[in-house]
């Protein structure tokens, strides 16, 4: 039904596209302008759950009087409000208009309602519509959009319309639906693995491709929301379930590290800190996950003592030397002997990329910085992190650092996400690794995944 659904709300979506320059003879009889708008905002005219007494067209034309570089999104139920419609787009004077007829308050409709507000770089929305309106816009907006985007609502009367706002379960299970019914972006999922970690482990290390995120520098299997960047908490649940699908630990969910460029670690089963770097545990079938994009993903795994680990080294973190940590959680906590430890070095950036002012390039070890006159010196934050471990007793023939698991994030555009390449809207992959739970043992509980 949600594929269907989307398909239908698709093939209604017409785009059309006006000049942004002043129109006249509009027979909505725009006024001189008293606000001035921002580039990135969007005026959202819901004509689908009007009263039809005029309040909407009034207030429309007060927002359209301000909106000198706004885009305009129209809504219509079917044919109903399309005369409406066409003259609120022939009488638009700002960036750009568009009309979404067949209109109904759900996930599919709202999903399409985003996207033209990511195409048109909008994220602020001044929305037109009635108390009714609001109710069912409310549940999908907060499913759908992260706290970047701002909503100012502006009601008309509700003209005697039935409460019937959707339950948050129906909400949820709407969404779902339709994230799960939507086509993988950019190619099929692929997975980085190493040869060095035996089989009675799964691991891997995520790319960008074969998710459902459509923002291009989150495109597409970004693996982590927050209400800083555009891709809501439910789109990732969904590239998540897709990576757990096609890497073998569905329905585990991740218990990815609460990053904060620190050395903590957390030993599962005991109280989980509030943010941590490092996380190490004996229990099969908890899938830990380490974010990247840039800084170094890295896997541990001790086949003996059937633990391991994972650590996210920015530099800060490595040089708090957060891989060592690890390393010493495992012993401590795990009884692992660090002759046994195996380390992965995951996809990061690498110093043809990285650079650091020089006092802080400085406190790095001296083969870990490449210095170029008037330049930025460049650092090497795997070859810092590998030293550490081998200082710390992993032998060099157990760690894996080479191109096969360990590229350059902010050197492959088509393949990684990196901050530094792409900016403070960057996306996130992942280095994951799990104990494979012994024939015949009783699988996992699932346990609830950390809040973000």
């Amino acid at each position: 039904m949600a594929e269907e659904e989307a398909k239908v709300c698709s093939s209604f979506f017409v785009w059309y596209h006006r000049r942004a320059s002043a129109r006249s003879g509009s027979p909505l009889g725009l006024a001189g302008s008293t606000r001035v708008m921002s580039a990135t905002s969007a005026v959202l005219l819901d004509l689908a759950h009007a009263c039809g007494c005029g309040c909407s067209e009034r207030l429309f034309r007060e927002e359209a009087a301000a909106a000198a570089h706004a885009h305009l999104f129209v809504l219509c139920a079917g044919t109903a409000g399309g005369d409406v419609a066409e003259a609120a787009v022939r009488a638009w004077s700002g960036a750009g208009a568009r009309v979404l007829l067949n209109w109904r308050a759900s996930a599919a409709c709202v999903y399409r309602l985003k996207r033209a507000a990511d195409e048109a770089g909008a994220l602020s929305l001044r929305v037109i519509t009635s108390p009714r309106g609001r109710a069912r816009l409310l549940g999908y907006q907060r499913a759908l959009f992260t706290a970047l985007y701002t909503f100012t609502y502006r009601l008309g009367c509700d003209g005697g319309g039935a409460d019937d706002a959707p339950a948050g379960r129906e909400v949820e299970d709407d969404v779902g639906a339709l994230l799960r019914s939507l086509p993988a972006v950019g190619g099929a999922i692929r997975v980085l693995t190493s040869s060095l970690i035996p089989d009675c482990f799964g691991h891997g290390f995520s790319t960008r491709g074969g998710g459902v995120s459509r923002v291009p520098t989150l495109s597409s299997l970004n693996l982590f929301s927050s209400p800083r960047r555009q891709d809501s908490a439910a789109l990732v649940q969904e590239n998540r379930r897709r990576l757990a699908l096609h890497a073998g630990f569905s329905p585990r969910p991740l218990h990815l590290l609460k990053v904060e460029h620190g050395s903590g670690v957390w030993l599962l089963g005991t109280k989980e800190p509030e943010r941590y770097d490092a996380a190490v545990t004996d229990r099969p079938g908890r899938v830990l996950a380490a974010p990247g994009a840039d800084c170094v993903p890295i896997l541990f795994a001790d086949p003996v003592a059937r633990a391991v680990g994972v650590a996210h080294a920015g530099w800060r973190g490595t040089l708090l030397g957060v891989a060592t940590a690890t390393v010493s959680a495992m012993t401590t906590a795990l009884g692992c002997v660090r002759t046994n430890i195996l380390v992965v070095l995951g996809p990061s950036v690498g110093p043809c990329c990285f650079t650091l002012e020089p006092e802080q390039a400085a406190r790095f070890r001296p083969e870990c910085v490449r210095r170029t006159p008037a330049c930025p010196p460049n650092v090497d934050l795997r070859l810092a992190n590998r030293l550490q471990l081998q200082e710390a007793g992993i032998p060099p023939h157990h760690i894996q650092d080479d191109v096969g698991v360990a590229p350059c994030t902010s050197c492959h555009p088509r393949d990684f996400f990196s901050h530094l390449r792409d900016g403070p809207h960057f996306g996130t992959q992942v280095g994951f690794v799990w104990i494979k739970e012994e024939a015949g043992a009783p699988a996992a509980a699932s346990e609830p995944r950390p809040q973000r």
